[in-house]
């Protein structure tokens, strides 16, 4: 008789977990209506983490392991590895236009490794458009496409509008293609086609499409990030007795730790953290924390939510950055108007001989 009431108690709650379950995972898109409003767009291609590494189980020698050249921004290629073979038909070492959307659209079209950001819009038809320079406000050049399918996946086409080389306008020159998934409230890409080389390329929607201030940005903020510098790079200093090899110090007792240096330069990881006060400095964190990783410094906002920021540890490592304000929990489509999520900074490092990325987030 226990038995007999038990199940008869229990059978309406499993038969009702079977049907609800399936429409837990049966989400669809309507289409491109999907996909709308400002986003940052965060582009890296970072074989750089794997230098210098032997893979479990070989006895291969201390040397690089990823067949990708590693030139940062102001850096020439003279010494570094060669550029992994082109596929036949395709264009070696593509020179983009000098403007924030050409240093990305540059770092997907080639096989070099990168990272990079800026803002786009997307119009819900279809089409992406930016703007040409990192804070303006202006963001009508048509600059690709898109399409969202019923099953929640995106295929898009980039170009380069800005660029002066002959025979490049919106919608004609070197183009790359990316299919991607609308996934946890941003949209997940990897380019494809004839030059594609492994970059990945995340689409996050911008906590405001315009209206920020130095004001906007304010409260601790936990920072995270990863990156390297090539060999001979500004910050670097020889190893006495060692040749003119530039080194940096395996470990720090700062936020920047990094790590052996290889034929090709330092790797590093961050993890840190820092108050911003709203009026464009960072300070200690006004709580007390264990931590010794605070991190102090300055940061400009643009009115499009963009801005820069530069970061010191307290063993005196300074780096520079370049961000988007993002809204991390504000799911893809054009529900998210007006929704108020977790405010992030995602950032790459603009100093010399820097290749690397990261994340400020609100705590």
């Amino acid at each position: 008789m226990r038995k007999s009431k038990l199940f008869t108690g229990f059978a309406p709650v499993l038969i009702g977990t079977v049907l609800v379950t399936p429409a837990l995972f049966a989400r669809t898109c309507v289409g491109n209506g999907d996909v709308v409003g400002s986003y940052g767009i965060f582009a890296s291609r970072d074989g750089f983490s794997l230098i210098g590494a032997t893979a479990p189980g070989t006895n291969a020698g201390v040397g690089p392991l990823i067949p990708l050249a590693v030139q940062p921004t102001g850096t020439s290629a003279a010494g570094l590895l060669p550029i992994a073979v082109q596929p036949p038909g395709t264009t070696v070492n593509l020179v983009p236009s000098n403007t924030p959307w050409g240093t990305l659209f540059g770092g997907i079209f080639n096989r070099n490794a990168f990272a990079a950001n800026t803002r786009l819009f997307a119009d819900g038809a279809g089409n992406f458009f930016a703007s040409s320079t990192f804070g303006g406000l202006t963001t009508n050049t048509l600059v690709g496409s898109y399409t969202v399918n019923a099953e929640c996946s995106i295929t898009m086409t980039l170009r380069d509008p800005f660029s002066t080389a002959s025979g490049t306008t919106p919608t004609t020159g070197p183009s790359v293609t990316l299919e991607g998934e609308l996934v946890d409230g941003r949209i997940e890409a990897l380019t494809t086609g004839a030059t594609t080389a492994g970059a990945l390329v995340t689409f996050v929607k911008t906590s405001q499409f315009n209206g920020c201030t130095v004001g906007t940005i304010a409260g601790n903020f936990a920072v995270v990030g990863s990156g390297m510098v090539a060999l001979g790079s500004p910050g670097t200093t020889p190893v006495t007795g060692s040749g003119s090899t530039p080194l940096i110090p395996l470990t720090t007792t700062g936020a920047f730790v990094y790590g052996p240096t290889s034929t090709l330069g330092t790797p590093f990881n961050l993890l840190g953290r820092f108050n911003a006060d709203g009026l464009g400095n960072l300070r200690p964190d006004v709580t007390t924390s264990p931590l010794k990783r605070t991190l102090t410094g300055t940061y400009s906002v643009n009115v499009d939510c963009t801005g820069t920021m530069q970061m010191t540890d307290s063993a005196g490592i300074s780096r520079n950055t370049r961000f988007v304000l993002v809204n991390e929990s504000a799911p893809v489509g054009n529900s998210s108007t007006g929704t108020v999520g977790i405010q992030s900074l995602k950032f790459v490092f603009t100093d010399t001989g820097v290749i690397g990325f990261g994340t400020a987030s609100v705590q």
